[in-house]
């Protein structure tokens, strides 16, 4: 067995055990057992990327774009850069608990999804390609980084004003503010990312079909995730929104996106955006 053929089985083997190896060290308050997870993570992150450059090149290249299992692959890539550089930037290594098992878990559905690809028209290759998926993909990890940290943060604020006390693992959680700064980050850059794809969407759908809208219900979907995202960043950046507000439309924002791309993708036969075998 050569070395493409051993990748995914190391992916998610690192995966696997990144993930394992940092609950087990986050439930002892055990710095080096995750610290050594998030090696594994940063090693198996690093063979994804050579995973993904593989699909990239050769002669299937092109028909690779549209593969399932490219698109789940660079979601789960793309979860785990950002973590890795909220990581860098703001120090909050409890992430990992959301962006491991997420990035192992889009792993597993990519390679589940071999043989499907999605449904998109041939002018949509190239830089259109990159300006539409991959700005959308960039925000919808960004916004799993706030999911993380909203669901922390909503989590502690309830310990802490119930008076119920934190338990071994919480005491090593960050602070309420740095969950907070979080949400502000993805706030921040994860709106205009979005709208920058879904525009290019827009403009690819004008040339592909001299179509702006439709009533797809992807397209659907995407403006209703816009809205929100848009009230996200206003009340955040013009009117100083802080806390638990943000925190929940955060959550909200991603588990609407989670269930644009699985649930009406796979379950929706009608969409011009689903996926096909």
């Amino acid at each position: 067995m050569g070395l493409p053929e051993l990748l995914p089985i190391l992916v998610i083997a690192l995966y696997f055990l990144g993930t394992g190896l940092f609950v087990v060290g986050s439930a002892l308050r055990h710095e080096a057992l995750k610290n050594a997870a998030l090696g594994l993570a940063a090693l198996g992150f690093a063979l994804h990327t050579l995973d993904l450059a593989q699909l990239l090149t050769g002669a299937e290249a092109a028909h690779g774009l549209t593969a399932g299992r490219f698109l789940f692959c660079l979601l789960g890539w793309g979860i785990l850069l950002i973590f890795l550089m909220l990581w860098w930037r703001l120090k909050l290594k409890f992430l990992a608990v959301v962006a491991m098992p997420l990035a192992l878990m889009l792993y597993l559905a990519a390679n589940a999804t071999v043989g499907v690809s999605a449904k998109l028209p041939p002018m949509l290759s190239g830089l259109f390609f990159f300006l539409h998926i991959g700005t959308l993909f960039a925000s919808m990890a960004l916004l799993a980084m706030a999911f993380g940290a909203g669901l922390a943060f909503l989590h502690l604020e309830k310990r802490i004003k119930t008076k119920a006390g934190l338990k071994h693992f919480q005491k090593d959680m960050p602070s309420l503010d740095t969950f907070d700064r979080v949400n502000h980050f993805v706030s921040l850059c994860g709106f205009p990312l979005y709208t920058l794809g879904l525009a290019s969407g827009y403009v690819w759908a004008w040339l592909a079909a001299r179509r702006v809208f439709s009533l797809d219900p992807k397209e659907i979907m995407a403006l209703i995730v816009l809205a929100l995202y848009a009230y996200l960043f206003h009340q955040r950046l013009t009117m100083g929104w802080r806390g638990r507000k943000p925190a929940v439309m955060a959550v909200c924002v991603f588990l609407l996106t989670v269930l644009s791309m699985l649930g009406i993708n796979f379950l929706v036969p009608t969409t011009f955006h689903g996926f096909k075998p």
